[in-house]
C-alpha cells in the first residue's frame, strides 16, 4: 500500500475522530443542563426513539446483500451486550451527571481506556509493559483524586459530587467491561448497535412508566434547552458521533484512535465554565496532571509498539 493512501486513510481517520470528539465533547454540559427539566429516564428514552428511528431504516438501508443477519443462536449475547453497553452503562452516567460537574464528569469518563487496558490484562491476559502499568497506576491514582476532590474541598465530608463522581466511575468500569467482551467473543459492533437501539427503547420506557407520577408532574420535558439536548444526544451524539468514531476508528491502531477519548475534555471545557459556570479546583487541576501524565506513559509505548488494542 502506497505511503500517499496511508496517509489520506490516516488523515480522514483523524478528521471523522475529531469530529466525534467534538459532538462528545460538548455532550457532558448540554446533558447537565437538559437533566434540570427532565428525568433521566425521560432524556434517555427520548434519545433513543428519536435516535432509532434515524438509525434502524439506514442499517437496513445500508446492509450488504450478505447474509448478516442476526443469527437466532446470538441473540442472548447480543441482548445481553446491549443490555450491558446501553441502559446500565448509560444510567449511572446520567445519574453521576447530575450530581457532579459536567467538566468532572468528562475528565473521569475520558480515563476510561486505561481502565480497558487493565481490564484486558487481567481477563484476556494481554501483556502490558513497564511504561503501561506506571502509566496506569499514576493515571487510576489521579482518577482516585480527582473522584474524591469534592469530599477534600468540602472538609473531608461525603457529598452529593462524590456520589456522582463514583456513579461515573461505575459507568466506566460497565462500559470497559463492555469492550472486554465485546472483544473476547468477536461480537459484530454493527449487531450490537441495532440490537442497542431496538432494546433500550422498551427498557427506557418501561423505567420511565415506572417512574412516580410527582416527579413527573415536576419535570418539563417541553423546555427548549430539554429538547435540544434530546434531540443533540439522538442525532449528534447518537447516530453521527458514533458513526464518525466507528469508521475512524476501523482506519488507524485501535491505541492512536484511543488517544482522542483523551482530547474530549478539552471541548467540555468552553461551555461548562462559560455556559454553566463551572470551575475546578487546584486539587482537581494536579489530578488532571496525574491524569495526563500517567495517559501519556500508557499510550506512548502502544504507539511506539505498535499496539492495536
Amino acid at each position: 500500500m502506497s505511503k500517499s493512501l496511508l496517509s489520506s486513510k490516516r488523515a480522514q481517520a483523524y478528521a471523522l475522530l475529531l469530529i466525534n470528539t467534538i459532538l462528545w465533547g460538548f455532550s457532558a454540559p448540554i446533558i447537565k443542563k437538559a437533566l434540570d427539566y427532565v428525568t433521566v429516564n425521560q432524556f434517555l428514552f427520548g434519545r433513543y426513539l428519536v435516535a432509532s428511528l434515524i438509525f434502524v431504516p439506514i442499517y437496513y438501508l445500508l446492509r450488504t446483500k450478505k447474509k448478516n443477519g442476526l443469527r437466532h443462536t446470538n441473540w442472548r449475547l447480543l441482548i445481553f451486550l446491549a443490555l450491558l453497553g446501553t441502559p446500565l452503562t448509560l444510567i449511572p452516567l446520567y445519574e453521576g451527571l447530575k450530581l457532579t460537574s459536567s467538566l468532572e464528569a468528562a475528565i473521569l469518563a475520558a480515563t476510561t481506556p486505561i481502565m480497558v487496558i487493565l481490564g484486558s490484562r487481567l481477563f484476556l491476559r494481554e501483556k502490558i509493559s513497564a511504561n503501561e502499568k506506571v502509566g496506569i497506576f499514576v493515571a487510576l491514582l489521579g482518577t482516585l483524586i480527582l473522584t474524591l476532590e469534592p469530599a477534600f474541598s468540602a472538609g473531608f465530608k461525603f457529598t452529593f459530587s462524590v456520589l456522582g463522581n463514583l456513579l461515573i466511575i461505575a459507568s466506566n468500569l460497565i462500559w470497559a467491561a463492555f469492550l472486554i467482551i465485546t472483544k473476547k467473543v468477536k461480537a459484530d459492533p454493527d449487531q450490537i448497535s441495532l440490537v442497542s437501539y431496538l432494546i433500550s427503547v422498551p427498557v427506557f420506557l418501561i423505567l420511565l412508566l415506572l417512574e412516580s407520577p410527582l416527579t413527573i408532574i415536576q419535570t418539563n420535558p417541553g423546555h427548549p434547552i430539554a429538547l435540544f439536548g434530546i434531540l443533540y444526544m439522538a442525532i449528534a451524539g447518537s447516530v453521527i458521533a458514533f458513526w464518525a468514531y466507528t469508521k475512524g476508528q476501523a482506519l488507524i491502531p485501535a491505541g492512536e484512535a484511543s488517544v482522542f477519548t483523551y482530547l474530549q475534555p478539552i471541548f467540555t471545557f468552553p461551555l461548562a465554565y462559560f455556559w454553566l459556570g463551572e470551575s475546578i479546583s487546584q486539587l482537581g487541576l494536579f489530578a488532571c496532571f496525574l491524569i495526563a501524565t500517567g495517559v501519556y506513559f500508557s499510550e506512548y509505548h502502544q504507539t511506539s509498539s505498535g499496539r492495536t488494542s
